[in-house]
């Protein structure tokens, strides 16, 4: 029982984060027809997805840098697969097979999970304070630049200063309890069982088997294809690989480091408010973010990670600890 409600807590916890920056910082804003209720159920889905991704962590000991990558693109695919149907090319803005890096590699992979679930809290363990300010400031910075997109839409989504702060720190106070739960507890504490991988595969199946009925064979080619490419060279790196997860390692914040994370919104709302004086309704932010920037840096990073894993069996250095402290 103690196991089972450790692995719920770190699911439950590294859920929120990932929903944090995968949902709400990709939506910006609390939109018209938004609910508390959808949110929360939001938040079980990628729960259940956090759980299978920590799985993969674990089983397959992913404690170097590459590794941890491919887990990360791993998770991006399941999330746009079962959750979504984007993975098969039904937004217009990303057709297949351009889907298969816009957003999994381009949003899921890199921000998500690069800079939220593995930035993040390295930064809070740290004994400085600059990087936890840093990365609160340049994801506030690039939050409220983001949310630009939203003018761009039809009808557009503009929102007053005040209510962007109100939204931004609100769920950014919830985002800092889920960080101290989930470096609290250890995620090096996971450990995954039966039943949980059990109950998390039915859940994201019901959504997956949504999409096969809807779409036909595409889903059943596409999203066993894609997360083989992931798993398949973990699989092969697995046996020389200590079972420890350095990415995060037993140093807990306190309370003031943790505060430090409400400099997330305020970067947020003052780059929010600046943004229209600065001209950025003309700037087409989504094309510059997923087109130029993001989808290219992971799928070469996807591309490296893969030939590290598969190829270069002895290479990859483990991942250091945090400044000041050691792996557990």
């Amino acid at each position: 029982m103690k196991r089972a409600a450790t692995n719920l807590a770190l699911a439950l916890a590294n859920g929120f984060i990932l929903v944090f920056f995968s949902e709400r910082l990709f939506w910006t804003v609390w939109r018209a027809g938004d609910t508390i209720s959808d949110q929360v159920i939001t938040w079980l889905a990628y729960s259940t997805a956090a759980y299978l991704f920590l799985s993969t962590i674990v089983y397959f000991r992913a404690n170097t840098v590459w590794s941890v990558c491919l887990a990360w693109a791993g998770y991006g695919w399941l999330i746009e697969g079962t959750l979504a149907p984007t993975l098969y090319g039904t937004e217009g803005s990303a057709p297949f097979p351009l889907s298969l890096c816009v957003t999994g590699l381009s949003w899921h992979m890199l921000i998500s999970v690069m800079v939220g679930w593995f930035g993040l809290p390295r930064a809070l363990q740290s004994k400085r304070w600059m990087p936890t300010a840093g990365i609160a400031a340049a994801v506030g910075v690039f939050w409220g630049l983001w949310a630009t997109f939203q003018w761009h839409e039809t009808p557009p989504v503009v929102t007053p200063p005040a209510q962007f702060f109100l939204h931004a720190a609100v769920i950014t106070f919830l985002l800092i309890m889920a960080c101290g739960i989930s470096l609290r507890i250890g995620v090096h504490n996971f450990r995954p069982g039966p039943v949980g991988l059990a109950l998390s595969t039915l859940v994201l199946g019901v959504f997956y088997v949504q999409h096969v009925t809807r779409l036909g064979f595409l889903p059943l080619i596409v999203l066993p294809a894609v997360l083989s490419l992931a798993l398949m060279p973990l699989w092969r790196q697995r046996g020389r690989q200590p079972g420890v997860l350095a990415a995060h390692v037993e140093n807990p914040p306190g309370a003031p480091r943790l505060g430090l994370l409400l400099l997330l919104p305020l970067f947020a709302t003052a780059m929010y408010t600046v943004a229209k004086p600065l001209g950025f309704e003309h700037v087409p932010v989504s094309t510059i973010v997923f087109y130029w920037i993001t989808a290219p840096i992971g799928t070469a990073l996807f591309v490296v990670a893969v030939v590290k894993c598969w190829i270069k069996r002895s290479s990859g250095a483990a991942l250091p600890p945090c400044s000041g402290s050691s792996p557990t």
